[in-house]
C-alpha cells in the first residue's frame, strides 16, 4: 500500500521498471499495448484486455458495434491528466496530474496490472512484472515541470537508443506531440508549450546544451540519475567546497591571530 498521500490539482513525475531491472518493453506490440492501455484507462473502468477480447469475439460489425456501445456504459471522467511519457525498453516515465482522490494510484495500478496481464501471457511467464509500487514525486514549480519534460524526452538519447538528430523520431514518447503530431490525442502539453514562443523553440530547447544548472533544477523530482547530471553535479560541488576548505585553512594560516 502506497504511503505517501498524493494531492488533488498537483503534478507528479510517476516512474516504475520491471523487477530485476529486465525489459518490460521487446517489440513495437508491447509499447503501443502500453500506450493503449493508457489512453483506455483516461476514459474507461473496463478491463481493456476484456475489451480486445469481446471485440475479437464478435462475429458480425453489428456485434462490435454493441460491444462499444456497452463499453460506453464504463466511460468514466477522467482520474488524471497525462503531460508527458516516455517509454524505454526497462522502464517508462509519466508526468501525471491528479484530479480526484487516489486518481493517480487507481489509474497506475489499472496500468500496471493490465500491461503485466497481457505481458505475462504473451511471454508465457508468471509472478511480478514491476519492481514495486510505482515511484511518485511531486513537481512543485512550472519550471520543474518544464526541466522534467525535456529529462523524459531527451532519454532515448541519453541512454544510446537513438541519436540526438532522430529523436523527434522516436515513436514511444509525447515529444511528437509537442510539436504538433496528433497521434497522442490524450496527451496534455499546453502548460508545459506556454513557455516557449512555438513548438520549435521547445525542440531547441529540448535538444540544447545542458547547463550547470540541470541537476539542481532535477535532482529533487527524479529518482534515477539516467543522465549522470547528479553525479557530476555533486561532484563539481565536493570539488568547490574542498577549493574552499584549503583557500579557508590557507587564510586561517596566514592570519596574525
Amino acid at each position: 500500500m502506497r504511503k505517501t498521500i498524493l494531492s488533488i490539482n498537483h503534478v507528479y513525475h510517476i516512474y516504475n521498471r520491471g523487477v530485476e531491472k529486465r525489459k518490460i518493453f521487446l517489440d513495437s506490440a508491447d509499447y503501443s499495448r502500453f500506450v493503449s492501455i493508457l489512453k483506455h484507462c483516461l476514459d474507461y473502468n473496463y478491463p481493456y484486455s476484456l475489451l480486445k477480447l469481446r471485440l475479437k469475439q464478435a462475429e458480425s460489425p453489428e456485434k462490435k458495434q454493441k460491444v462499444l456501445l456497452q463499453l460506453e456504459t464504463k466511460r468514466i471522467n477522467p482520474l488524471v491528466e497525462i503531460f508527458s511519457f516516455c517509454l524505454m525498453p526497462n522502464h517508462y516515465h509519466l508526468i501525471l496530474k491528479q484530479l480526484i482522490n487516489d486518481g493517480i494510484t487507481t489509474f497506475m495500478h489499472r496500468i500496471g496490472t493490465g500491461y503485466a496481464g497481457y505481458f505475462n501471457i504473451r511471454q508465457k511467464r508468471s509472478g511480478r512484472l514491476f519492481e514495486g509500487n510505482f515511484k511518485a514525486i511531486m513537481v512543485k514549480t512550472d519550471e520543474q515541470l518544464i526541466h522534467l519534460s525535456r529529462y523524459q524526452h531527451l532519454n532515448p538519447q541519453s541512454l544510446g537508443i537513438i541519436k540526438p538528430k532522430k529523436l523527434i523520431n522516436y515513436p514511444w514518447s509525447s515529444l511528437s506531440t509537442y510539436l504538433g503530431d496528433k497521434k497522442f490525442s490524450f496527451i496534455k502539453p499546453g502548460i508545459v508549450l506556454s513557455a516557449f514562443k512555438n513548438p520549435k523553440s521547445y525542440l531547441n530547447f529540448v535538444l540544447g546544451e545542458i547547463d550547470k544548472f540541470e541537476a539542481l533544477r532535477l535532482e529533487k523530482i527524479v529518482i534515477d540519475d539516467d543522465f549522470g547530471w547528479f553525479t557530476n553535479f555533486r561532484a563539481l560541488k565536493k570539488e568547490r567546497q574542498e577549493k574552499l576548505r584549503h583557500l579557508y585553512i590557507e587564510m586561517l594560516s596566514q592570519s596574525d591571530y
